[in-house]
């Protein structure tokens, strides 16, 4: 802070020289500047210059002008620990609408068509695998345990004597039967041939009550599937043969026109003397020289067959045959 005083130029310089150290000082406790001045004042007699009084007076006012209007520095304020509140000032901004893209065109899909999947070739296992499983299928489908018969011829008695006998042994047990039959007395192959009699009487009650024993659908699958096995055993070079069951349940199979044709010339008796082949030729060409009226006979008899099948097939069965399956389907 400075302060002008009305003096005279070369009294403003002897001041300043005489007093050019302690006219100002920085003080460390206050940001203003103190000005002191050690001379005389106006009214001390002892002073030399009355001059000098008078703006010692002035300074001496200045300074406690300066002292009393400065405010004192304030103390920092203790640290309690706690941050200070930040100031949030809401600055929320208005929300621009946002523009609008323009909508993309839509790209045109071509339709691909779905590739067929391939089926990867089985390996040799998985073959052998499936092949043994439909095997077993069939064998179970096909009924194969059937009851044990008893010897229903006398050969078949004495090979079985000579069996027990021998232990087992077939081969010995042939040999010894062959002989023993070829030397059988009368009484001797009256009593076998009585029991073969009978046992084949309780063969034949035995293997019927099996056969009731399961329906007639059941022993018409396994005849398709005795039918198979044999033909695969017929692929394979095997002679083994799986026969049919016989059933008399079971529903025969219509005739058609030519059928009954065949019956009726077979029966006339006039193809006598012919063999099998014969026959059927000349039939053959009997048949194509008829006409329509004439076959009409022979058709109305295998429309009359055909509804009797239909009907047997669905009481016995319990389903429809399996030709009218596939026409409905």
């Amino acid at each position: 802070m400075t302060v002008a005083l009305p003096l005279s130029r070369p009294l403003t310089k002897q001041l300043l020289v005489r007093s050019a150290r302690s006219l100002t000082r920085p003080v460390s406790a206050n940001p203003l500047l103190r000005v002191t001045c050690h001379c005389s004042s106006n009214n001390d007699p002892s002073g030399s210059h009355p001059q000098v009084g008078k703006f010692a007076s002035l300074c001496q006012r200045a300074r406690t002008y300066a002292t009393a209007s400065a405010k004192p520095a304030s103390r920092p304020k203790q640290h309690t620990g706690r941050t200070p509140a930040k100031s949030t000032k809401s600055t929320t901004k208005k929300a621009t609408p946002k523009k609008k893209r323009p909508a993309r065109k839509a790209k045109k899909t071509v339709a691909t068509k779905a590739k067929p999947k391939v089926k990867k070739p089985l390996s040799k296992t998985a073959l052998l695998k499936k092949a043994r499983k439909v095997q077993a299928d069939l064998r179970a489908a096909a009924l194969l345990e059937e009851p044990k018969p008893l010897p229903s011829t006398p050969w078949r008695l004495v090979f079985a004597e000579e069996t027990k006998k021998g232990g087992g042994q077939v081969k010995a047990a042939a040999t010894a039967a062959a002989q023993k039959f070829r030397n059988l007395s009368l009484e001797e192959r009256e009593r076998y041939n009585h029991e073969a009699t009978e046992n084949k009487a309780k063969n034949d009650r035995a293997y019927k009550q099996w056969v009731q024993t399961h329906s007639p659908l059941e022993i018409k699958l396994a005849n398709n599937a005795r039918r198979q096995l044999t033909k695969k055993a017929k692929a394979a070079g095997k002679k083994k043969q799986y026969k049919s069951i016989q059933d008399d349940r079971s529903v025969h199979r219509p005739r058609n026109a030519y059928a009954f044709f065949f019956k009726e010339r077979n029966d006339s008796g006039d193809l006598q003397g012919m063999t099998v082949g014969e026959r059927g030729k000349l039939i053959g060409q009997e048949w194509k020289k008829l006409s329509a009226a004439e076959k009409k006979t022979y058709e109305d008899q295998a429309q009359v067959d055909k509804d009797r099948y239909l009907e047997e097939y669905k009481t016995v069965y319990g389903e429809d045959p399996p030709f009218t399956k596939k026409k409905s389907g």
